[in-house]
């Protein structure tokens, strides 16, 4: 689990973006071989954004859209 990961994508975006992209290309591979690879990021900052990661776009969970500011207008 990454804790603070806004502070991480802050100074450094495109390494933080590359780990993000990482973890789910080894998340992809682990589950060909029946295994299970999973990443929680965790953020402060209730505005970041990413691009999509492994070509799937980072989404909120459902529980954490109960702030309405959040959503997409």
């Amino acid at each position: 689990m990454f804790t603070g990961y806004d502070t991480f994508a802050t100074h450094c975006p495109r390494s933080a973006q590359i780990v993000l992209d990482t973890m789910a290309r080894h998340s992809r591979s682990a589950s060909l071989i029946g295994r299970r690879l999973m990443c929680l990021v965790q953020s402060n900052n209730r505005q970041i954004r990413f691009q999509p990661v492994g070509a799937v776009p980072a989404l909120w969970n459902d529980a954490e859209w109960a702030d309405a500011n959040r959503r997409p207008a």
